[in-house]
């Protein structure tokens, strides 16, 4: 991945200043540029906020992307969907979810803008408002759309965490879509994020609760850049 210039992150930030609430402002965007590895060239629509946070919360894809070569893939709060679009070079499909209805917009702006990726062929995404955890319409109508059609074995996500009550609605939907693929329910759910107040025990606890096996992954092997030290990656299998 080619460095990218980072901006200052404040980890005592509260969840008010970086939460969900408000993450999505009516106005001033401005255009983001990355550059990363397979020379991979990607212009999105966003907000400081939303940059301050995507550069070393997700590495931006120091996830091993060519893994996804050929899978179909599902993104969690995809937001202005830099990680998705990164994961849609490889994959044979990419679902790009979010459940900020205001933030959709945009995620649709940047991904037909950047459509190159996958050939500009509009069959292999899609875009879809996702709700997380039990009880939800918007999952029911997921799986009942998706799950004959496509193989989902493979989910990704950044900086989905902000609040520890967010992490059981997170995995009961990470759950319920691995259970609809074809491979017994198996599969592999990419997490990074900043851990600004120790998430670990609730994730941990959480995943396991759902039968998931969970790797760290050292962000410096992946990134040439000094991550922050609450910038984590995590991968979650199912056993």
């Amino acid at each position: 991945m080619d460095k990218i210039n980072k901006n200052e992150i404040n980890s005592d930030n509260s969840d008010e200043e970086i939460g969900l609430n408000g993450y999505l402002i009516e106005e001033g965007f401005e255009t983001y540029k990355y550059e990363f590895y397979d020379d991979i060239k990607i212009e999105i629509e966003g907000q400081e906020l939303q940059n301050v946070n995507v550069q070393p919360s997700t590495g931006l894809l120091p996830w091993p992307a060519k893994e996804f070569i050929g899978k179909d893939i599902v993104e969690l709060g995809s937001g202005v969907g830099l990680c998705g679009l990164v994961s849609s070079k490889y994959s044979n499909f990419t679902l790009f979810s979010d459940g900020d209805e205001k933030s959709l917009p945009l995620l649709r702006d940047n991904v037909n803008s950047n459509s190159k990726l996958f050939n500009n062929n509009n069959d292999r995404i899609s875009i879809e408002r996702l709700y997380w955890g039990d009880n939800q319409p918007t999952l029911t109508h997921f799986i009942q759309q998706y799950s004959t059609k496509y193989n989902f074995n493979t989910i990704i996500g950044s900086d989905l965490i902000y609040v520890d009550s967010s992490i059981e609605p997170l995995f009961f939907t990470v759950d319920s879509i691995l259970k609809t693929n074809k491979s017994s329910g198996k599969g592999t759910f990419y997490l990074s994020f900043l851990d600004r107040k120790n998430h670990f025990p609730t994730l941990l606890s959480v995943s396991e609760k759902y039968n998931f096996t969970m790797e760290i992954i050292e962000l410096n092997k992946f990134v040439n850049y000094d991550a922050p030290t609450n910038a984590k990656m995590l991968i979650f299998k199912k056993k």
